[in-house]
């Protein structure tokens, strides 16, 4: 019988079908599996055949009704047949003309490229291109054979050379194929050669590649983000349903090469920009893992585990599509505060109580009161979480030798013997209460666990690293033993929406030699990434485990394209919401799907007014809370809400003065300038985070003085 696969661009195109064309397409799998070759072709009703004015010889065109066709290349083992695409008559009559099928020698990679195109925008953008005598070309730092190692035509390299600023090359990230596309962003950084190949060709040589077997290059690493055969008859309808299933199937190398390597030696970092699919690698992680362990105990040997309740409840569902209810039979999803609550009830025999809000802002005001000290609560608050709680002082000779780097205002020792007497207040007083932080009882659990000699987990995966607290890292690495794949942990320092400052190594996770960076963003159109990575500002941040790392086009781009966002500075309040709302009824009257478009805001009181709006106007919506949302309607949230989420279109209110950055999240400049620093960068990430939700519309809205970050993003 013959074997029929599907391309990713057939898989994106798909949606866009009517539904009656979609039911057609459902049942093309199980024809195909259902026939041999020579049946196909003697078909009346398949009618696989060839086309007058193709330019490839091996394309074929299938009929699915009167009005559409679809392209399918024969990869000439009278077995393997590939759709590639579905359109009209025209359309297609077009696409044969100009495409064609080729093994690119350097990588394996099948590749579908059409020359003529590729040519002409060589030309119009090297045309284009007059750079100042003194410019740096784009790509000085490159030898010509480095282009040719990593599979990039050599008729584009004259053009390459002649570039000097990235938007000159878009024109060419467009049309070429997509593992050439990725190797020239990536020969944009510093890496070498060899390590790039491992990301684009992880299990070829350039020796054994046969430019004529088709098949084979089917099955090569380069072309699984690409290709994907469809081995059982249920594959197709499997696939169209899925939310996931894009990503069950199509991972880039690179990420599968993060995923499935057999062993890690230790503990391993991922890390990534937004929409660089860390948390799907995550997930095959787990269902790797869990596929070569047997469950026989009581516990679930996999810890999946993230900082929020809403993003571990997203996460077990998402586990749920990927690998069924086998793969949840082993690991187990819980957010950190929810682990730290359950081993300390175990250990204690009654759940901790836990303290949280106003109540324990004011004990830290109390405690300045107390002692007469000339620092602001929020200091203490700091010192207790950034100091005490995170290097697990638990006497005054702790504390006294405690490492205060980071820490804006300087303490000497009379300084600190003051601070440690309100700290003691506050802990003292937490017990008398029988009350505790959520920090605190993470730590106490570390510590129940870390007196045991049996580890409660064999893995351990942890996503959104970058906002976990050094106490909740010392009860992971005190969970699982130190083995091989013992954590996999995936994170971005960007997307940073809490106070936390974690150095891995600090804590007891050597990753040395165990870090990879994932540098697609595979939901963000680049213009909308573009935009939103001015939020990010000039400031350097870090990388988990005390080094640097930054976010440019250069090391993290999109292949996508759309609309630029839509600014609206509005003279009011009142205009502004009716703008959002002009905004939001244009999108569903587009065809966006309400449940698909999020409007957010800082603060939670904004999205009052909006949920009045829409209420009087009857456009259906549904404020996210901790657990995840059901039921149609627009989502209504607030930043922090939208972390690890996805919409086609977001809405951002109330981009001003006072709210972004806001003004009371942030330690003013005279009490303590490292602290001011630190939040206002956190507040960079949290806008930055709320923007790169949006898959292909952002629209951005205020009134008054718009925000200092949106300034800079303009100018920018």
């Amino acid at each position: 019988m013959a074997t029929l696969a599907i391309s990713s661009g057939f898989l994106s195109d798909y949606a866009k079908l009517e539904r009656a064309l979609q039911a057609k397409v459902s049942q093309l799998a199980s024809t195909f599996q259902q026939m041999t070759a020579q049946e196909l072709r003697d078909s009346g009703g398949i009618h696989l055949e060839r086309h007058t004015k193709q330019r490839d010889p091996r394309a074929r065109t299938i009929r699915i009704d009167s009005n559409h066709r679809g392209i399918v290349l024969d990869a000439g083992d009278d077995d393997l047949y590939i759709l590639c695409l579905i359109d009209t008559h025209q359309n297609t009559d077009r696409w044969m003309a100009k495409n064609e099928f080729k093994v690119n020698e350097a990588t394996g990679a099948l590749e579908i490229s059409d020359p003529v195109a590729i040519a002409e925008v060589v030309q119009a953008t090297t045309a284009a291109v007059t750079p100042a005598r003194d410019a740096t070309k784009l790509y000085d730092h490159r030898e010509d054979k480095h282009f040719r190692q990593l599979g990039v035509a050599e008729a584009l390299i004259p053009a390459l050379r002649a570039f000097t600023d990235q938007d000159e090359l878009l024109g060419i990230l467009e049309v070429v194929p997509p593992r050439q596309a990725d190797a020239l962003m990536l020969l944009l950084g510093d890496e070498s050669v060899d390590l790039l190949y491992g990301q684009i060709a992880p299990d070829t040589k350039p020796e054994n590649v046969d430019p004529e077997d088709l098949v084979a290059a089917v099955a090569t690493a380069a072309s699984k983000a690409e290709f994907f055969v469809l081995a059982e008859q249920d594959d197709l309808q499997d696939m169209l349903a899925q939310p996931l299933a894009k990503w069950r199937t199509y991972l880039h190398p690179s990420q599968e090469l993060a995923a499935y390597q057999p062993v890690y030696s230790g503990p391993a970092r991922v890390t990534g920009g937004a929409g660089t699919g860390k948390t799907v690698v995550a997930m095959h992680r787990a269902k790797f893992l869990a596929d070569g362990l047997e469950h026989t105990g009581p516990t679930k040997p996999i810890l999946f585990t993230t900082f929020t309740a809403n993003l571990a409840d997203s996460i077990e569902r998402d586990l749920r599509s990927l690998g069924g209810a086998e793969l949840l039979d082993k690991v187990e999803v819980l957010n950190v505060d929810k682990l730290a609550n359950r081993i300390v009830t175990g250990a204690e025999g009654s759940s901790p109580g836990v303290i949280g809000g106003p109540e324990i802002e004011q004990l830290f005001s109390d405690a300045i009161d107390e002692f007469a000290l000339d620092y602001s609560p929020e200091f203490l608050r700091a010192e207790f979480d950034q100091v005490v709680l995170a290097q697990d002082c638990r006497s005054r000779s702790d504390y006294f030798s405690a490492d205060r780097a980071g820490r804006g205002i300087r303490l000497d020792r009379r300084a600190r013997a003051g601070v440690w007497k309100a700290l003691e207040f506050v802990t003292q007083e937490l017990a008398t209460r029988s009350r505790r932080t959520y920090l605190q009882i993470a730590s106490d659990a570390a510590g129940y666990l870390a007196s045991k000699p049996a580890k409660r987990y064999r893995h351990v995966i942890v996503d959104e690293a970058q906002d976990l607290h050094e106490s909740q890292w010392r009860l992971l690495r005190a969970a699982v033993g130190e083995q091989d794949n013992d954590m996999f942990i995936v994170g971005d320092s960007h997307q940073r929406i809490y106070d936390r400052r974690t150095s891995l190594s600090k804590v007891g996770i050597k990753i040395v030699g165990r870090s990879r960076r994932l540098r697609i963003n595979y939901r963000t159109t680049h213009e909308i990434l573009r935009w939103s990575l001015a939020f990010l500002g000039e400031v350097t941040f870090d990388d988990l485990d005390g080094g640097s790392e930054s976010q440019t086009l250069a090391e993290y781009h999109s292949y996508l394209h759309g609309d630029d966002p839509v600014m609206a500075d509005c003279e009011s309040k009142q205009a502004e919401l009716q703008a959002l709302h002009t905004q939001v009824k244009s999108w569903i009257d587009g065809g966006v799907a309400p449940e698909d478009i999020a409007v957010t805001a800082r603060t939670s009181g904004s999205l009052d007014d909006v949920a009045r709006l829409f209420g009087e106007t009857s456009i259906e919506h549904v404020r996210l809370g901790s657990g995840l949302p059901s039921g149609p309607g627009v989502r209504l949230g607030t930043m922090h809400r939208l972390k690890g989420t996805e919409y086609r279109a977001v809405a951002m209110m109330d981009m001003d003065d006072l709210n972004v950055p806001l003004q009371w999240a942030v330690t003013s400049k005279s009490a303590d300038t490292v602290q001011h620093n630190a939040d206002l960068q956190r507040e960079r990430c949290t806008a930055y985070v709320a923007a790169t939700r949006a898959r292909e519309f952002l629209w951005v809205g205020w009134s008054g003085r718009p925000s200092p970050f949106l300034v800079d993003n303009t100018e920018g």
